[in-house]
């Protein structure tokens, strides 16, 4: 029997599937298709390590738009998903430039496929073949965001205060692996239930409050209650130890799992407001592409996974030489781009598509502009 997220991917996909040309924003509706650029290949071949927002970027000089020009063939394969091997072509039909998948045919062949979706019964769902989202293009590199998907959160700190905390092991040990056991006081645990310990990590503050939004978290190990005492007090199994041991005070809660949403491609934000960078993980000072940051946008302000936010990064400041040396700061300018990939109540964890100049704490964020 097929899992439930199995099916949940496929009904996601199939709903997909049934639109001829994706719009990416509202914001974009009533705006000139986006600008192609001059050197966009008419033919690519679509290898393995390719990620949606490179192949995006060698075509438009806005990729986040890259539905607007996606020919979607609903017959053959889901609109959304490329492979290897898949050969893109650059096709103008009907007055409009589209990106389209090749079947033999050339633009053509694309052009036919979406005449026949225009006529097609969109609720009979027979004929459409939902292609699996393995192996398929991803929209950035999975393996630069996996930790953070899998072993990190971002928690609200009264749920936390509420949380079991480990305050002894059956070796007396302060510190503990995989194989031993240890104890956590606070409220029952469920015996046979896997729980996460975690380790406590910085607050975030908000700067105009200074009120903590929220707590990072990290899994250290994984677990399983075997036994429940009448004070409250619960034996826990280690299952598993990352690469810290587990240490007096650490947390237990349910495991995160791993996070992965079944839709998950770059599309131009629509938060209620604009925000800021507010920390560059992996303790380091200034983001370049590939890092991951924290940004202070969560669900609260519209934020989602997928969401493609420009980085304005501060401008320098000058002396005006006829202005008594008077200092001046310069305009803010674009100086990368972010794509929220996890979603918490008032913060994200986000990935640094681009960036032509060092990112770093302070940076604002909106949602990108065409120029």
């Amino acid at each position: 029997m097929k899992s439930k997220q199995t099916i949940l991917k496929r009904l996601i996909t199939t709903s997909v599937a049934g639109l001829m040309l994706l719009a990416g924003s509202s914001v974009y509706a009533n705006n000139p298709p986006p600008t192609i650029k001059v050197d966009a290949p008419n033919r690519y071949i679509v290898k393995k390590g390719d990620t949606l927002w490179a192949i995006s970027g060698r075509y438009l000089d806005s990729p986040w738009r890259w539905k607007e020009i996606w020919a979607a063939n609903r017959q053959i394969k889901n609109p959304n998903l490329i492979y290897p091997g898949d050969v893109l072509i650059l096709c103008v039909i009907k007055g409009q430039t589209l990106v389209g998948i090749d079947t033999g045919k050339g633009c053509a062949g694309v052009e036919e496929a979406i005449t026949k979706n225009t006529h097609a019964n969109v609720t009979t769902t027979q004929s459409i073949t939902i292609t699996p989202l393995d192996n398929s293009i991803p929209p950035i590199p999975l393996s630069a965001i996996q930790y953070w998907l899998d072993r990190a959160a971002i928690v609200n700190p009264e749920d936390l205060e509420t949380t079991p905390y480990v305050f002894a092991s059956k070796n007396s040990n302060l510190l503990t692996s995989t194989g031993d056991t240890i104890y956590a006081r606070g409220v029952a645990l469920i015996i046979g239930q896997k729980y996460g310990i975690y380790r406590i990590g910085e607050p975030y503050v908000d700067n105009k409050t200074q009120k903590v939004v929220g707590v990072e978290v990290k899994e250290v190990a994984s677990g399983i209650v075997t036994a429940v005492a009448a004070n409250g007090v619960s034996s826990i199994k280690l299952l598993k130890a990352y690469e810290e041991e587990v240490r007096e005070g650490d947390r237990v809660f349910v495991g995160l799992g791993n996070y992965l949403p079944p839709v998950f491609y770059p599309t131009p934000a629509e938060v209620n407001r604009g925000g800021l960078i507010v920390r560059v993980m992996n303790s380091i000072s200034q983001a370049a592409k590939g890092s991951v940051v924290v940004v202070n946008l969560g669900t609260k302000n519209g934020a989602k996974a997928g969401d493609v936010l420009s980085v304005f990064h501060k401008g320098a400041l000058v002396r005006d030489i006829r202005d008594n040396d008077t200092p001046v700061r310069l305009p803010s300018e674009v100086a990368g781009h972010v794509m929220i990939f996890k979603t918490f109540d008032n913060l994200s964890y986000a990935y640094v598509l681009d960036a032509q100049l060092p990112l770093g704490v302070g940076d604002q964020l909106l949602t990108p502009i065409d120029f």
